[in-house]
């Protein structure tokens, strides 16, 4: 309930705060798993993300921001879990899987923290890793513009990504980090 509310609200601010878009809106599932893979540009990316479709999503967030009682409690009831990024822990895998296998989008974002406009870092690969254990498509996602006062902010989807060629295959590090770019060159390509 608290999400639903959450979400309207963000919805409404985004259409009177910016020049907001959304091209695509259509290629995110209305059914079934899916892993939904932005680019992270801000704090306020999820929200905006989460804002675009009816369906719930389930996104990891970095631990530190869980420290916080009121925040922490805030961001479970939007179906956020914590990640530590610098250990990625088997609870969070755990939790990533099951939304996966429960039918329900899972939100990640690949560059694994906010990436300043024209940089570039290496993805974390496990996306891929879920996308492929769970036979799930991967959305992804571009976000385009500045969170400022009547500028322009657009959300590209993407075309879902099936990476039906690798079910049941034990890809080594390398090839799994190689078809994370690969992935993160269609979000940036989105943007």
């Amino acid at each position: 309930m608290i999400y639903k509310i959450c979400r309207g609200i963000v919805y409404l601010i985004n259409c009177i705060w910016f020049k907001f878009t959304i091209i695509g809106k259509e290629n995110i599932p209305r059914e079934g798993s899916a892993l939904i893979c932005p680019n992270h540009v801000s704090i306020y990316d999820p929200c905006v993300v989460a804002s675009i479709t009816p369906r719930d999503i389930h996104f990891m967030a970095k631990a530190e921001l869980f420290k916080n009682p009121l925040l922490g409690w805030l961001m479970r009831q939007c179906h956020a879990f914590p990640v530590n990024r610098g250990k990625v822990g088997i609870d969070t895998i755990k939790t990533s899987l099951k939304i996966l296998k429960e039918n329900q989008l899972l939100g990640i974002f690949p560059e694994g923290r906010r990436v300043n406009p024209g940089e570039r870092i290496q993805a974390a690969s496990g996306f891929v890793v879920f996308a492929i254990k769970t036979k799930s498509p991967i959305i992804p996602v571009g976000i385009r513009g500045e969170y400022r006062f009547r500028h322009k902010v657009e959300i590209i989807v993407g075309e879902p990504i099936y990476l039906t060629e690798y079910y049941g295959k034990k890809l080594s590090d390398e090839e799994t980090v190689t078809l994370g770019e690969k992935i993160m060159d269609i979000v940036y390509g989105l943007k």
